[in-house]
């Protein structure tokens, strides 16, 4: 079966977040058109990278390249998995590549109920990151067989909402979207949301 997670790139401009009660939550997210959520997200992953070099950039007297990776460490660190795993690399562009892909592979192993100090391997995080979402879609896919999968009632997006910690109201605005794709894709997108608004938080504060 093909992968029902999936981030769908989009060009169309994004709708402006003001229009969305409390800000850009990953419910406003999940609210959106299929062909308009990733560009809002994709909006937010550009702000926490202006947030992750505005402080780096006002200091001409430190090293940009490791104060750019330190923020971006400290910003996505939700669980203390990343500062194990991802401060020894051996460049910068290793240590970024760590948390990129580590952020969301930690999400994606502990909604299968495994360890990520054990179950994701910290020396390939990419590829590490895209088997361990295929394993989540498989269970899913398994777990949901035989069960409801249709537009606003959809057993595969209840329960990958419910894994990765999203709200009811995500899983129900995911579920209106007319195919599984979509509604995989929907998740994926809240999903980003609450990554990229934590890590705005953090560096904020």
């Amino acid at each position: 079966m093909a992968h029902l997670f999936s981030a769908c790139q989009s060009g169309d401009p994004a709708p402006s977040p003001e229009t969305a009660s409390g800000g850009v939550t990953p419910e406003y997210v999940a609210s959106l058109p299929p062909e308009q959520s990733r560009a809002v997200v994709n909006e937010l992953s550009n702000q926490v990278v202006v947030a992750e070099t505005e402080a780096c950039n006002d200091n001409p007297d430190v090293d940009w390249s490791a104060c750019v990776s330190t923020r971006m460490l400290v910003a996505f660190d939700r669980y203390g998995f990343l500062a194990s795993h991802c401060r020894d690399k051996p460049d910068h562009k290793a240590l970024r590549d760590c948390v990129q892909f580590g952020r969301s592979g930690v999400d994606w192993v502990l909604a299968l109920g495994g360890n990520p100090d054990t179950d994701f391997d910290w020396s390939q995080p990419q590829q590490s990151h895209d088997q361990a979402l295929k394993e989540l879609n498989d269970m899913l896919t398994e777990a949901c067989e035989g069960k409801p999968e249709e537009r606003g009632n959809s057993c595969f997006t209840s329960l990958s909402a419910k894994l990765l910690g999203l709200s009811g109201v995500v899983a129900q605005h995911c579920a209106a979207r007319a195919t599984q794709e979509q509604r995989g894709a929907c998740i994926i997108d809240a999903h980003d949301a609450a990554m990229y608004q934590a890590a705005l938080t953090v560096l904020s504060g």
